[in-house]
């Protein structure tokens, strides 16, 4: 993964380099980390190498470079990328909901922010992401955010996205290992259920954008209550 810095702040930048290097001590990753002064020159960068998350300052010491201006041009051509606003003014928060940033951080940078701004992208990130499945002998693809739920059956398992479904010769236990933790819930020994695909809660079970329902057992309601109101808070609070 590459994590893209733009600020014409040395000082700031060299914070951030130093916070997300003991980011990736700390998770042991081994996120790539480069700095632009300019977003022009970001930009120009884009075109040949990948950024997967971008910390994007709004007020550059050369006027003619607009943190916004830039950012609407970038999401407009990578619409993937994960784009964290800086800014020292709350005043143009609004400016950036307009070119649809993912997150907003305010100076000075705060460690705790700046780490949990991280982990929420890289989950954003893992959801974009994509699985091959056969379905009577063709081959799709399905996103991991189209993912209602997964289903243990013959062996195997089967896949409810939000139109279709797929056998899978992974068991749920291979999928809860390969699924984003903070995203899939195994609510019961038979299913494995997606926490943004839940529209309420009942008693022993949960309810799908699809309709269906899901029973949740006994041993786990308190745990996926737990799990589940963290993901609420976290996404909708």
């Amino acid at each position: 993964m590459r994590i893209a810095i733009c600020d014409d702040n040395e000082m700031i930048a060299r914070e951030m380099n130093v916070l997300i290097q003991k980011f990736n001590r700390e998770k042991e990753l081994d996120n790539d980390i480069v700095f632009f002064f300019k977003p022009s020159k970001l930009y120009e960068y884009m075109e040949c190498h990948p950024v997967d998350i971008l910390f994007m300052d709004l007020e550059f010491k050369d006027k003619e470079e607009d943190g916004i201006a830039w950012s609407r041009k970038i999401k407009r051509k990578w619409t993937n990328v994960i784009l964290i606003i800086l800014t020292a003014y709350e005043r143009r928060y609004k400016e950036g909901y307009e070119v649809k940033a993912f997150r907003f951080m305010t100076k000075p940078i705060s460690e705790r922010e700046l780490f949990e701004n991280l982990e929420f992208g890289m989950e954003e990130l893992s959801l974009t992401e994509s699985i091959s499945l056969i379905r009577r002998g063709i081959p799709h693809t399905v996103h991991i955010q189209d993912i209602c739920y997964l289903a243990a059956h013959s062996g195997g398992s089967e896949l409810w996205s939000k139109t279709d479904t797929y056998y899978c010769e992974k068991s749920l236990l291979q999928w809860e290992k390969t699924l984003p933790k903070d995203v899939f819930f195994r609510c019961h020994h038979k299913y494995l259920v997606n926490l943004m695909c839940i529209t309420r809660m009942e008693a022993q079970k949960v309810i799908l954008i699809n309709g269906e329902q899901i029973p949740v057992s006994r041993r786990r309601w308190k745990a996926f209550q737990i799990a589940y109101m963290k993901w609420d808070t976290r996404h909708k609070g």
